[in-house]
């Protein structure tokens, strides 16, 4: 798996959490967390760095290799 599935795979997990946050534990703190999962997605199409790769990287995720066609 590459560091932007990766991403992805980390980035739908944190939204399920908020949502299970929200419903269960505190609808601000839930809607906090989504919308720091949301500003963060934005930050990283931007700079094409994300806080989860901190995490992901040591767990071995490499960035995509481009293709040069």
């Amino acid at each position: 798996m590459n560091l932007e599935t990766g991403r992805n795979l980390f980035r739908g997990i944190m939204i399920l959490l908020s949502v299970v946050i929200a419903h269960w534990v505190n609808i601000t703190l839930g809607l906090g967390l989504a919308v720091f999962v949301g500003v963060m997605t934005l930050q990283s199409v931007i700079t094409d760095w994300c806080p989860a790769d901190l995490i992901l990287r040591p767990l071995g995720f490499k960035k995509k290799l481009e293709s040069k066609t």
